[in-house]
């Protein structure tokens, strides 16, 4: 019998046990275990009985192995079965460890957080309707870039052709760089509109493991750079405590923005199809230097494919709501 408190909205208590048949199963494997690798004079490695490795061993730290590889096991089964979606690492209490008993134990853990929609699509016909500003590369503008790039480098502009074409060229540039960038804004204020309407309390954990992944992107940034982590942080006079605490109101918004994506993925039953996810895979292998093309795996790629496409499907969405 599995038994479910929730002690708040991301956060709940699993209390159950593993019968004492099928824990007697992981005893015996964990002295096998201690008992493959048990060594001892007179006897090949391996070879000693399992009563003598007991004594020797103590049955006490047999039977914590044996716990260990029971909720090991039973984990990933009680995660399906009870349809849970937890968050980093649960913490687990054994309440009854003996041997020929049952093994009974409390699990704490937190889970995704129970998200309250508001109606995204109303949100983005409204959004949808608001006049678009004109988005437009001016002669000035092309010919500040261009003098630049006449300067910086010259071969384009052997490339380009003559300077009409040149010019023509940065214009198209320019604009579509203006509409990128109009387009990635129009995307975040759907989510920061939607968001001031979501009702949803973020998981300490998820903003760490937030704040954690920010700090692995910068280092590495950082290190393809050239640059030293060490000497970056003395550049900054900040130390490393004092960068994730600055990072704190980013990695909360962060955290909420693919929350709600997610949701918003889930509910309108959002899957990338399998060719979606062959194309954007081969692509990007292609684009990798071929040293790290040889060490990817295209089947890894896909795996961190689905959230992104997931995230495209959801903004396409938005943007085509009237």
């Amino acid at each position: 019998m599995v038994k479910i408190t929730k002690k708040n909205n991301s956060e709940i208590e699993i209390e159950s046990e593993i019968t004492a048949e099928e824990f007697g199963r992981f005893f015996k494997l964990a002295l096998k275990n201690f008992k493959d690798n048990f060594e001892m004079p007179g006897f090949r490695k391996g070879s000693v009985p399992e009563a003598i490795v007991q004594e020797k061993i103590g049955e006490d730290k047999i039977l914590n192995a044996a716990s260990e590889l029971a909720l090991k096991d039973l984990w990933p089964k009680l995660i399906k079965e009870e349809k849970l979606e937890p968050i980093g690492h649960p913490e687990i209490l054994i309440t009854k460890l003996a041997r020929g008993n049952e093994l009974a134990f409390k699990i704490n853990v937190a889970i995704l957080p129970e998200i309250i929609m508001p109606d995204y699509k109303a949100i983005a016909r409204e959004m949808n309707l608001a006049d678009k500003p004109d988005i437009e590369a001016s002669a000035e503008e092309v010919e500040k870039t261009y003098e630049a790039v006449k300067k910086e480098h010259p071969k384009f502009l052997e490339n380009a052709g003559d300077e009409i074409k040149a010019k023509e060229a940065i214009k198209q540039n320019l604009l579509y760089e203006k509409n990128r960038r109009a387009k990635d804004k129009k995307r975040m204020d759907f989510l920061d509109v939607i968001s001031k309407k979501t009702d949803i309390a973020i998981p300490e954990v998820l903003i760490e493991r937030e704040i954690e992944r920010m700090l692995w992107e910068l280092q590495n940034s950082l290190k393809e750079m050239g640059l030293n982590w060490k000497d970056y942080l003395e550049h900054i006079k900040k130390t490393e405590d004092e960068l994730k605490k600055a990072w704190r109101e980013d990695a909360l918004r962060r955290v909420r923005f693919g929350l709600i994506l997610r949701q918003i993925a889930l509910a309108e039953k959002f899957t990338p199809s399998e060719e979606a996810l062959e194309t954007e895979a081969t692509r990007m292998l292609l684009s990798l230097p071929e040293d790290e093309r040889k060490k990817a795996s295209k089947a890894n790629l896909k795996e961190h494919l689905v959230d992104r496409l997931q995230n495209e499907m959801v903004f396409e969405m938005l943007e085509k709501e009237k």
